[in-house]
């Protein structure tokens, strides 16, 4: 493959970011990237810690045959399925923190005239981060001793950022990034194959092509840089306790509210429900296993319909509360980083289509460690901590998230 024939693929592609308004599918890919961050964003507020607060709980005493307020304080990353009590108010006030970052590999692209031809290849990647901060404001209400209701509001400020690699000629590495053309290599006799080993020659030190990195905004393409903050899905939910003996059972199901900030990457502005049965066995009073499950359904995004678990235990001290465990979500389908296809218009105003030949879908199965601890500041608040840790490496996720709490009781 000649450098004039790479070249001449260049010609016939549109050159000049600002002047076409989805150059070579790129607004395409600026809106896929900046809807990954909104769902990674969703994924990780969906994997802290239980937001209503459970270190004053209720449980049922058989001895005295009522309820009554538990010596212990309750875990903090794991579920309880006792309730806050009747009449009794609990106020959750946390901060959580983790970082979204990820670099994706410029993969192959198709370019295709109509009707369907194929006329060269070239490559695309993606780098996208987002620093993510949580505030949370959640409050549970009893309703009676086997009843609470609850509310959480999370207001989120997100710093984004995402910048595109692509394939352009050596020459022009210099060029404005708005001017800056994305080349490849042209297809000849319909040898896909052939045109693929083309590019990386040239893609080699030295070669008639580089690679190049921008900014969406830089070369043109519409996308929400810096820094934003507005509200998150609003969380409204119930428990109700189906069984308290040793072994203890609640129904706790929960409902999401679309975020109204979905630009600004807060959260999704879709609704989702969450049905979720939340079990513990009593082992020694001070000792508790825990496992909860269920299925989040969101009624717009397979991307955030999951099944759900958590399990571990607890250890509960005089003024403290330690609990470890795992946790995991099994998504419907995990999240896509670039368009598998888009539309394009050359300069000579021909309308084609690219197609990624690449794998541009993320992971759909997430495993967490969970850590959590709390002490209790006096008699009606509490202190807390906690840190969950991927275990896998699929999908875009924090390497780490943290969150600290403060929980109060009337």
């Amino acid at each position: 493959m000649t450098i004039g024939a790479c070249v001449a693929l260049a010609a016939i592609l549109p050159r000049s970011a600002g002047g076409q308004a989805n150059q070579f599918g790129g607004q395409d890919r600026a809106d896929a990237a900046a809807r990954m961050i909104v769902l990674g964003v969703q994924q990780g507020i969906g994997s802290l810690p239980p937001t209503a607060g459970q270190s004053f709980t209720y449980e049922f005493d058989r001895s005295v045959d009522t309820w009554v307020e538990s010596a212990h304080l309750g875990p903090t990353v794991l579920r309880v399925a006792e309730t806050v009590g009747e009449g009794k108010l609990g106020l959750r006030v946390a901060a959580s923190y983790f970082e979204l970052v990820e670099t994706f590999a410029p993969i192959p692209y198709v370019v295709s005239r109509p009707p369907a031809q194929p006329i060269g290849v070239a490559k695309l990647g993606l780098r996208a981060d987002a620093h993510v901060g949580v505030l949370s404001v959640a409050a549970n209400y009893g309703l009676t001793s086997g009843l609470e209701i609850t509310i959480n509001v999370p207001v989120v400020a997100v710093d984004a950022q995402a910048t595109q690699a692509f394939t352009t000629r050596t020459a022009t590495l210099s060029d404005p990034p708005k001017t800056a053309p994305l080349s490849g290599t042209p297809i000849v006799n319909d040898d896909v194959a052939a045109a693929l080993r083309a590019l990386d020659e040239h893609l080699a030190p030295g070669g008639s092509l580089s690679r190049r990195e921008e900014s969406f905004s830089a070369l043109g393409f519409d996308f929400s840089d810096g820094t934003h903050a507005g509200l998150g899905r609003v969380g409204i939910g119930a428990k109700y306790v189906l069984y308290a003996e040793r072994v203890q059972l609640a129904a706790v199901p929960e409902f999401f509210v679309p975020s109204p900030n979905a630009d600004e990457f807060a959260g999704s502005d879709s609704a989702a429900i969450l049905p979720r049965l939340v079990g513990a066995v009593d082992v020694n009073g001070s000792l508790k296993l825990h496992l909860d499950a269920g299925y989040d359904y969101d009624f717009d995004d397979d991307q955030l319909r999951r099944f759900v678990w958590n399990t571990g235990a607890s250890l509960a001290f005089e003024r403290a509360t330690l609990d470890a465990g795992v946790g995991g979500s099994k998504y419907n389908r995990g999240i896509k980083w670039t368009p598998d296809s888009a539309p394009y218009q050359d300069t000579l105003g021909n309308v084609g289509a690219i197609t990624a030949l690449g794998d541009n879908q993320l992971g759909d199965n997430f495993v967490d460690v969970l850590l959590g601890c709390k002490i209790r500041l006096s008699e009606r608040s509490v202190l807390g901590g906690a840190v969950t840790v991927p275990v896998n490496d699929e999908g875009f996720r924090p390497a780490a998230t943290g969150t600290i709490a403060v929980e109060l009781s009337w």
